[in-house]
């Protein structure tokens, strides 16, 4: 680790102004609040990649991207890296990343599909 990195995991505060940092800069946004959602800024996953790659040059540590995408909120994300016990997760950040329009087919067994609505139908 180096010395940038030792300053800014000091604490959560430093976590925070340091994620919202690189959102700004991957955004090309002047400023975000700590409950914003990545997603909804119009950030996607190729400026996630981004994140990742200067979240490692600022704190020494790889960050998998399926994290980034776990904590999509500047808050959920510093806590998390912050190393935060309690629940963590989409509901300590919101929801998921992207459009609560999104679903997707979940598999309940051989030839058959979750519908959305309760029941399960035939797959083709």
């Amino acid at each position: 680790m180096n010395a940038r990195a030792d300053g800014v995991l000091g604490g959560g505060d430093d976590l925070t102004s340091l994620v919202s940092e690189l959102w700004c800069e991957a955004l090309g946004l002047p400023e975000v609040n700590p409950s914003d959602n990545f997603f909804d800024l119009g950030g996607h996953s190729v400026l996630l990649h981004t994140v990742q790659k200067r979240l490692y040059e600022r704190l020494g540590r790889d960050i998998p991207l399926v994290e980034l995408f776990q904590y999509p909120t500047v808050r959920s994300l510093a806590d998390h890296l912050g190393g935060a016990t309690a629940d963590e997760g989409p509901a300590a950040g919101g929801r998921l990343a992207g459009p609560a329009s999104r679903r997707v087919a979940r598999r309940t067994g051989p030839g058959t599909r979750a519908t959305g609505y309760g029941e399960e139908e035939e797959a083709w």
